[in-house]
């Protein structure tokens, strides 16, 4: 047996659990093995994955439903985009409405006013009263020229 231990590039790193007991640190055991050259399903397969576009790091459920809430955040998210600029374009839809129906009611009003007025000044131009105003008018005016 060898003096001295062989070294392979691990390094172990003890920590404390409660119960005092001890771990060795795992990720430098697994950039160990990354780094050995020795074709394995495991590196095939990573190397598929490499080749696919997959991050080569395991993931967990939790992982899996936090990414999938991720992408239906940012979904969410952008109909909310699209639902704010519809909501904007039909409140100014609205206002135009709303400034056109203005503008109508104001020129009806100003029609019933014309044909009120209308109707006042024939109601007046009709009374005995006016008529014989009228004619005295026109005696007047015919007497003095």
């Amino acid at each position: 047996m060898p003096q001295y231990p062989l070294d392979i590039g691990i390094e172990a790193v003890p920590s404390k659990l409660k119960t005092g007991a001890k771990i060795i640190n795992l990720t430098a055991l697994r950039n160990t093995t990354n780094n050995v050259s020795m074709p394995s399903a495991y590196s095939l397969t990573r190397n598929q994955f490499k080749k696919d576009g997959v991050k080569n790091k395991p993931r967990s459920r939790s992982q899996y439903r936090e990414e999938s809430l991720r992408a239906e955040i940012g979904a969410l998210k952008q109909k909310l985009i699209v639902l704010k600029q519809e909501k904007a374009e039909l409140e100014n839809l609205l206002r135009t409405q709303e400034e056109v129906k203005k503008l109508q009611v104001e020129e009806m009003q100003f029609e019933i006013d014309l044909n009120k007025l209308v109707h006042q000044v024939a109601e007046i131009t009709q009374t005995k009263y006016f008529q014989q105003l009228q004619a005295e008018v026109e005696y007047l005016r015919n007497t003095n020229c």
